[in-house]
């Protein structure tokens, strides 16, 4: 229980708190993250967070698990 209360509220501080450059991933078929939220997510802070909209359901990495390494593999920059 703990963690599902945990899941509720407004949440926008802590994501846009985070500084790094991030990839944020959203399966097409999901039923947790709407487009819209996910783009609203990206927009919010578009300096550094780039969205990939990839064909799955919430658990990308498991539906999708060489395109979802590919688009990881994509976003890191390369070793120096």
């Amino acid at each position: 229980m703990a963690s599902r209360k945990a899941l509720n509220g407004d949440h926008w501080h802590d994501w846009t708190s985070v500084s790094c450059p991030t990839l944020l991933v959203r399966g097409t078929r999901s039923d947790e993250l709407t487009a819209d939220h996910a783009k609203e997510m990206a927009a919010r802070c578009a300096d550094r967070v780039r969205l990939a909209e990839l064909p799955a359901g919430h658990v990308v990495h498991h539906d999708i698990p060489t395109r979802f390494a590919d688009t990881v593999t994509a976003f890191l920059p390369e070793p120096s």
